[in-house]
């Protein structure tokens, strides 16, 4: 698959994902928009149209010139105010009922036919409204019409006048004359108008005889009757816009939220972003609804989904260890609740159980909860040997777990962070380097303190934990330039709480069950390791020269 292909898959698994993400608010935007038009529909008064059809035809300017209709003008004529009154004559004459409606005049493409129409609550009243403005436009134009003919007959008429005057001159000029030169040329005048107002005579004829053809300037092909249903409001069509409306403003609404929302969306993008690999997905899990309360899931449910992502954790952490010095781990996250204390627990036994020797250390002074995991005192702690210089057999408590040990927090300093930044920090953390394979520090978050920034120069690298529903961009962000500004490697992510329904590329969390069971048949059969299956990551090689952590599974070194 080529890298363009790959990205537009990736990029319509993401579109895809949004809308099952948000189909609910899409759903309901929907729902509201098609209620708000369906409400609309039924609340409006119906309204009927009553619909005349008009032939409009071409007008005699003079005897033999005739005037094709423009229908823009025609169109503008029939709704003016001079043919709107003519309308209401016509009604107040037929005594029709009062109407109140809109008016709305269109012409047929490439005709000659005006379509009149006339909205109204009255069903019967905007069929005789319609008729009214189509009778109104068809007299005035053709009173128009014909008007302008008289007005071309009343100008013939005035030079028929002219000539017959200067006929009446000539013939006394004739009476009078004597000379026949003279009597020649006058005759031939008289004759010339004579046959000018013979002309003139007949064009006033035919121009008086055109008046009857105007008079039929525009005739009614198709008379208004009553509408047997309103036009006006259409459920169907009001309900069909209304989830069209609802879905484009649903689909705008869902991606709108998308864009601001600042969660992170996956482990693609919390690679992108933190420059890490996720070493493992912790799934939600739905029975523990308590999320304040410590839950050791890997001690009280050690063969669900969640146990195993933790034993995913655990392998890619001792395969980074494999290829570089990796004994002191910080586990830390930008902001409280995202479950950084049960992440380090859940480790550190996971790591013991495989018998590697680990010390799990409450570093968060400010609200040590490690202890509650193991039902251990924090009576002394970790403030302790900080403060008092007590020795490792002091502090470290022993939970009756194997190859592991536990250094609570202890009493609440006054300032930790100081505490934590003071020589006898880093003397406290060399004593536990010697004595196991494993030392997970749980460290307050980033962003809240600054004791994660003051230890991340003490351990080897430090493991990254985010919330599925809390964790933000921004957060994430500055968290890492954080740590990279105290000099720790981010060894990886723990993406911790995640709906596997949600999240894209984490479906086989949801055939967990039945791999187990095929893992323990396996097992049975001395056929399956129970590491088959799991994600292996990649790290930088370990530097040369680099002492490779001591995994004998010993414990005889812990205190």
């Amino acid at each position: 698959m080529t890298p363009t292909s790959e990205s537009a898959t990736t990029d319509l698994r993401q579109y895809v994902q949004v809308l099952r993400d948000r189909a609910w608010q899409i759903a309901l935007v929907t729902l509201l928009c098609i209620a708000g038009a369906l409400f609309y529909a039924f609340q409006s008064t119906p309204i009927y149209q009553g619909t005349a059809k008009v032939l409009v035809n071409p007008v005699l300017s003079s005897a033999t010139q005739a005037q094709p209709p423009t229908m823009d003008t025609e169109r503008t004529l029939v709704s003016s105010p001079i043919v709107a009154q003519r309308a209401v004559a016509i009604a107040a004459r037929n005594h029709e009922p009062n109407v109140t409606g809109t008016l709305l005049v269109s012409v047929a493409p490439n005709t000659q036919v005006l379509t009149i129409s006339f909205d109204g609550a009255n069903r019967r009243g905007a069929a005789l409204r319609a008729n009214d403005f189509a009778n109104a436009y068809i007299a005035f134009r053709s009173q128009q019409a014909v008007a302008q003919l008289q007005r071309t007959a009343s100008a013939v008429q005035q030079q028929v006048g002219l000539l017959q005057n200067q006929l009446t001159d000539l013939d006394n000029r004739i009476s009078k004359t004597h000379t026949q030169s003279t009597l020649i040329a006058l005759q031939g005048q008289r004759d010339s108008l004579v046959a000018r107002m013979g002309v003139l005579q007949q064009r006033l004829e035919d121009v008086q005889s055109s008046e009857a053809i105007n008079q039929n300037a525009a005739q009614v092909i198709g008379k208004a009757t009553v509408p047997r249903k309103p036009v006006k409001p259409d459920k169907v069509k009001d309900g069909l816009l209304g989830l069209l409306a609802g879905l484009v403003l649903g689909l705008g609404i869902a991606f709108l939220r998308e864009r601001l929302d600042d969660r992170l969306k996956g482990r693609e993008e919390i690679e992108r972003r933190l420059g890490a690999p996720v070493l493992a997905a912790i799934p939600r899990l739905r029975s523990w609804r308590q999320v304040s309360e410590a839950h050791l899931i890997m001690r009280d449910e050690p063969k669900s989904p969640v146990s195993e992502a933790y034993r995913t954790l655990a392998t890619n952490i001792q395969y980074a260890a494999s290829r570089q010095p990796l004994k002191v781990l910080m586990v830390t996250s930008a902001m409280g609740g995202e479950g950084k204390t049960t992440t380090s627990a859940n480790l550190a036994l996971v790591l013991a159980r495989a018998g590697r020797r680990v010390v799990l250390v409450s570093a968060d002074l400010r609200r040590p909860r490690v202890h509650k995991f193991f039902e251990l005192s924090n009576g002394i702690g970790m403030a302790d040997a900080l403060t008092r210089s007590l020795g490792l057999t002091d502090v470290v408590k022993d939970p009756g777990i194997p190859n592991l040990r536990v250094v609570p927090g202890g009493p609440i300093p006054e300032d930790p962070a100081d505490l934590l930044a003071g020589p006898e920090a880093g003397r406290f953390l060399d004593q536990l380097r010697e004595v196991s394979d494993y030392v997970i520090l749980d460290s307050p978050p980033v962003l809240a303190v600054a004791d994660a920034s003051i230890l991340a120069p003490m351990v080897d690298a430090t493991v990254f934990v985010m919330d599925a529903d809390h964790s933000s961009r921004a957060a994430l962000g500055q968290a890492r330039d954080q740590l990279e500004n105290a000099g720790t490697q981010i060894l990886g992510a723990v993406y911790n709480n995640f709906d596997p329904s949600k999240g894209t590329g984490y479906g086989s969390y949801y055939y967990y069950y039945q791999y187990y069971g095929v893992e323990e048949d396996a097992q049975r059969n001395g056929s399956l390791n129970g590491q088959a299956g799991r994600r292996r990551l990649r790290f930088p090689r370990r530097r040369a020269g680099a002492r490779k952590p001591q995994t004998t599974g010993q414990s005889s070194n812990l205190p």
